[in-house]
């Protein structure tokens, strides 16, 4: 009597076209949202004077980094979901793009919530101790 074993690994399944269509859908749409929202931001910026406080020095790198996201990483990432580029260069090149930019977006919004943390907590300190050319250069 022979007994068969149905445990052990699954077959891995490729996602369905419609699926795949949706995913990239909204990607792009996440993209557009990025590119469009973060330009507006740093158009602002760069129009009202009075927007250059050290607060905002923090935020415009955020919205410059995610702007970057939105413009080069979503599109590599949804490259890579199709399976391209093949070349090993390339293939390296894009991860390498897609972490570099996602950590560079994390480090400032972390930037901007110590900055934050240290004026709320420390409000007499900070404005002695930081200034706008301090949040320019770091």
């Amino acid at each position: 009597m022979e007994v068969s074993s149905t445990i052990g690994p699954t077959p891995h399944r490729s996602p369905t076209p419609e699926l795949h269509a949706t995913y990239t859908s909204l990607e792009i749409l996440v993209a557009l949202v990025a590119v469009v929202g973060n330009a507006m931001v740093i158009h602002v910026f760069r129009k009202d004077r009075r927007l250059r406080r050290r607060t905002n020095y923090y935020i415009v790198s955020l919205a410059i980094a995610d702007f970057l996201v939105g413009l080069l990483g979503i599109p590599f990432a949804i490259l890579a979901s199709v399976g391209l580029p093949r070349n090993l260069y390339a293939c390296l090149f894009t991860v390498s793009l897609l972490v570099m930019l996602c950590t560079i977006s994390i480090f400032c919004l972390v930037a901007v919530s110590v900055d934050r943390y240290w004026a709320i907590l420390h409000p007499m300190g900070y404005s002695r101790n930081v200034r706008t050319k301090t949040a320019i250069c770091k």
